[in-house]
């Protein structure tokens, strides 16, 4: 007896939904968080969303983040942006980077 993951299915097929990026967009979800306060439960929701979405591609600044620099362009190549509000959120710069460039795309 083997256990079958639990992933998102169509109701109306049974099958995986197909996840596409438009031209530009290299992630499906920009996860926006203040490291102080939501780094570890982003951990997780990024966990999640790649168990049950197999193939999903979640921007985590841990797991993803080359240049500090570059907020903005990886907002933007994001088709959208999960903003988790703790406690710190609107006093970081970063994250109001983050929040900034998600407005404006």
């Amino acid at each position: 007896f083997t256990k079958r993951a639990i992933t998102i299915r169509l109701v109306k097929t049974g099958e995986a939904p197909e996840l596409s990026l438009a031209d530009g967009e290299l992630w499906h979800l920009f996860l926006s968080h203040i490291w102080s306060s939501g780094q570890d439960q982003m951990a997780v929701v990024k966990r999640q969303l790649q168990l049950l979405l197999p193939g999903i591609k979640v921007f985590l600044d841990v797991d993803d983040l080359v240049e500090i620099g570059n907020l903005e362009r990886y907002v933007q190549e994001s088709a959208c942006v999960l903003i988790f509000l703790s406690r710190g959120y609107f006093r970081s710069a970063n994250c109001m980077r983050e929040c900034q460039a998600a407005c404006t795309h």
